[in-house]
């Protein structure tokens, strides 16, 4: 993936212009989701995955077959790894 950057499936390169020809795009794919986070697809595939034994740290919204993240709960995760909380304990919290 070095020199080759990943498109969207609308011709875009970058995620801040797929969501701006998305129009506040809420749920994000797989592959949208590993480009918010930085992340490898291969990576966000293996952890949602049933038996993962690293479990990934948002919980996908399934869709029939479909797995799509909210871009809150990704908010949430990435604002909650500055201040050393679990996602798992903000959850339980009722936050």
């Amino acid at each position: 993936m070095r020199g080759n950057p990943m498109k969207f499936k609308d011709g875009s390169s970058d995620l801040s212009e797929h969501q701006a020809n998305k129009k506040g795009k809420r749920l994000l794919n797989v592959e949208e989701t590993a480009f918010y986070l930085s992340l490898s697809p291969r990576t966000i595939y293996n952890a949602v995955a049933p038996k993962s034994k690293t479990p990934f740290p948002v919980k996908p919204k399934r869709i029939g077959k479909l797995v799509r993240f909210d871009v809150r709960d990704l908010d949430r995760y990435v604002d909650n790894l500055n201040d050393g909380i679990s996602p798992l304990d903000s959850q339980s919290s009722g936050l």
